[in-house]
C-alpha cells in the first residue's frame, strides 16, 4: 500500500446535503472524499442523525488520511 502523505480535514459541502473532505496540504487542495447524507422533509430529528452519521465517517475517514504514516506502518 502506497502512503498516500495528504493532511485532510471535514467541511461542510456548500452545495451538497454532504460532509467534504479536503486536501490541506499546500499545493494538495482538492476534495479527497464526500460523504452524503439524506435529508428527508418534516423529520428533522432523524435528519440530525443522519447528519451527526456522515460526520462522525467522514472525521473517521479525514483521521485515516492525516494518521497514514501509523496504518502503512503496521501494515
Amino acid at each position: 500500500m502506497e502512503n498516500p502523505k495528504i493532511k485532510t480535514k471535514v467541511v461542510q459541502s456548500e452545495s451538497k446535503d454532504a460532509w467534504n473532505i479536503i486536501g490541506i496540504s499546500l499545493a494538495k487542495k482538492y476534495k479527497v472524499a464526500r460523504i452524503p447524507y439524506l435529508i428527508i422533509k418534516d423529520c428533522p430529528n432523524l435528519n440530525e442523525t443522519r447528519k451527526e452519521e456522515a460526520l462522525r465517517h467522514a472525521k473517521f475517514i479525514s483521521e485515516c488520511f492525516n494518521k497514514s504514516d501509523k496504518i502503512v506502518h503496521i501494515l
